[in-house]
């Protein structure tokens, strides 16, 4: 079997998510080291979305107009860049930290767009691939948050923070391996490439997905930062910890294996709703402060992810061109991020107001309004498909 652009993207992003979680997952763990105080830990958590955010929106048109694999490059030279700047800022820790969350998240705001796009392009069976992809960078996922712990135990801090520049290093190698992919009627310059942006936002089912990301993204942000925060502060060590928290990428791996067949069963719209009333709920289960449970909802709330990833990303490459796909899934994830970095800081404030029990309670009910929201957008994103049906191909 010949080795495509899609078989090496796997293994890229394998690679890149195994040693960007690992490093997520290290920064609070270095935090909490420090004695630093839970808020700071959430502010230390959210700070890629400081750069995530715009290089997010800004990747769809750098993707449309540069292609794929070179902004694949920047990725991955970026997360090397992030680990060695905290290894060599020893001396200035808290400096180094922020300045390598703000290269990982760059790193991260460029990734996904790029890597989905080229996946994408699998115009048969693209559901399939997608779950695979989900299921390849989620299995990453798994790794880097398990690995995390045993490597702070084991390595050090800074000896897990090596590890995460190594994974990066073959990324980089992989990804210079990436052929050029032919498109028609790619913008001939950025600006027209940025032009395009808001236009895409204005889309109904833009919107309608953007809110089905933003719920994928909490149980992510949370393993990020208060899942691991949650299980230690219940007396577990910082290597178990990891290891439950992996759980949710788990429970990813496992919905995207499955995801195409369940979505073929289901259709999009059940598919959507399970997952996402299975998101919310299992935030409320979290707010039951025993390890197992926590463990469970930790689960479920990454299996309900996972189909909710395969689900958005499906319809939004669906309805999209070669030529505007990557701007379609940059502005759909725009609200991705939003969750990313607007999660840990709601999270921090409410566990130093309100406690665990409180915080996950809160976040329960405001996914609950998302899911309701979403379900009586539906309605008008029919109507606009109606109106508009030469516009927009079907998922």
């Amino acid at each position: 079997m010949a080795v495509t652009n899609v078989h090496k993207v796997y293994a890229s992003g394998f690679l890149f998510n195994v040693s960007f979680l690992a490093f997520a997952v290290l920064v609070p763990l270095t935090a909490l080291h420090d004695h630093l105080p839970l808020w700071l830990v959430g502010v230390l958590a959210a700070v890629p979305g400081a750069l995530q955010l715009p290089t997010r929106i800004l990747s769809g048109p750098l993707v449309d107009h540069l292609g794929e694999r070179l902004v694949l490059w920047v990725t991955y030279g970026l997360a090397v860049l992030a680990g060695l700047v905290v290894v060599s800022g020893s001396s200035y820790p808290m400096a180094s930290l922020v300045l390598g969350q703000l290269c990982i998240g760059s790193a991260r705001g460029l990734f996904w767009t790029a890597a989905q796009s080229e996946v994408g392009r699998e115009a048969s069976g693209r559901a399939r691939a997608l779950g695979l992809f989900t299921s390849y960078t989620k299995g990453g996922a798994l790794v880097g948050t398990a690995l995390a712990g045993t490597l702070a135990e084991f390595l050090g801090l800074n000896g897990g923070f090596v590890f995460t520049v190594i994974l990066a290093v073959l990324a980089l190698v992989i990804g210079s391996t990436l052929t050029k992919s032919a498109v028609v009627d790619r913008p001939g310059t950025l600006g027209q490439a940025v032009a395009r942006l808001i236009p895409a936002g204005r889309q109904p089912f833009v919107m309608v997905y953007g809110m089905v990301a933003f719920l994928c993204a909490i149980p992510q942000a949370l393993a990020q930062s208060f899942y691991p925060v949650t299980l230690v502060r219940l007396g577990v060590s910082d290597s178990v910890a990891s290891l439950i928290t992996a759980l949710m990428s788990c429970g990813m791996i496992i919905a995207g294996v499955f995801g195409a067949r369940a979505l073929a069963r289901l259709g999009m719209r059940r598919l959507l709703a399970v997952a996402m009333v299975l998101v919310a709920g299992s935030l409320l289960l979290t707010a039951d402060p025993e390890v197992v449970v926590d463990a469970v909802a930790i689960f479920l709330a990454g299996f309900g992810a996972g189909w909710l990833n395969v689900g958005f990303l499906t319809a939004v490459s669906g309805r999209s061109h070669d030529y505007d796909r990557a701007t379609n899934l940059a502005v759909t994830q725009m609200y991705f991020v939003i969750a990313v970095i607007g999660t840990p800081l709601l999270s921090g404030g409410l566990f130093h107001v309100i406690g665990q029990n409180g915080s996950f309670a809160v976040e329960s009910g405001l996914a609950f309004v998302v899911v309701a929201m979403v379900m009586g957008l539906w309605r008008w994103q029919a109507r606009a498909d109606d109106r508009s049906v030469s516009e927009y191909r079907p998922a």
